[in-house]
């Protein structure tokens, strides 16, 4: 009766995806990881994006690039979870210098990606690290987009994992913004 609800493709770090050997060494461990998915029925399988020129690029003129490299990257990748009934959900992450790191940027990338099966993970920890975001604004404006959570609580400062409520992030107001989207699953 156990039910996997999500589960987190390969992440290696330093990220090695600047080559397109290196991408393609990356995707095929993607498809393998879809593949146990698949297999053990879990529907949602979390990624990040991947980091061409690494994880310091909004001070340069790479976003443009990183975007779209992560486009046809995930394109590619997307027709192979669909393939297995899979649902790619994209990350939030940490990295305040990355393009693809801020939960709004992430949110317009699923919706320029525009598929039923490429959706969004919120990382609660990580959005805590952008003192300008507001975890039940995101929430509301994520709505039927949000599909995963990462639960976690911080002090705004670096990505602690402490448990929710011992840190910086209103708890109370990202329940309500869940409930009012409808949201129905679950906290990891």
């Amino acid at each position: 009766g156990l039910v996997i609800h999500q589960m987190h493709g390969p992440w290696r770090s330093p990220p090695r995806d600047a080559t397109p050997e290196d991408r393609q060494e990356r995707m095929e461990k993607m498809k393998r990881s879809i593949q146990a998915a698949h297999l053990l029925g879990c529907k949602y399988w979390v990624i990040h994006p991947i980091m061409p020129y690494g994880a310091l690029d909004l001070d340069t003129e790479d976003p443009p690039k990183t975007w779209a490299v992560n486009k046809e990257f995930m394109h590619e990748l997307l027709q192979y979870a669909k393939e297995q009934n899979i649902t790619i959900c994209l990350e939030n992450l940490p990295m305040r210098k990355f393009s693809l790191a801020h939960p709004e940027q992430v949110l317009k990338f699923v919706k320029e990606m525009n598929d039923d099966h490429f959706k969004i993970c919120l990382d609660t920890g990580h959005a805590a690290l952008f003192p300008e975001v507001s975890l039940p604004d995101i929430v509301r404006q994520m709505g039927k987009e949000l599909k995963a959570l990462h639960i976690h609580d911080n002090m705004g400062d670096r990505d602690f994992h402490m448990w929710p409520t011992k840190g910086i992030i209103d708890w109370p107001g990202f329940m309500k913004a869940l409930k009012e989207i409808g949201f129905e699953g679950v906290f990891s």
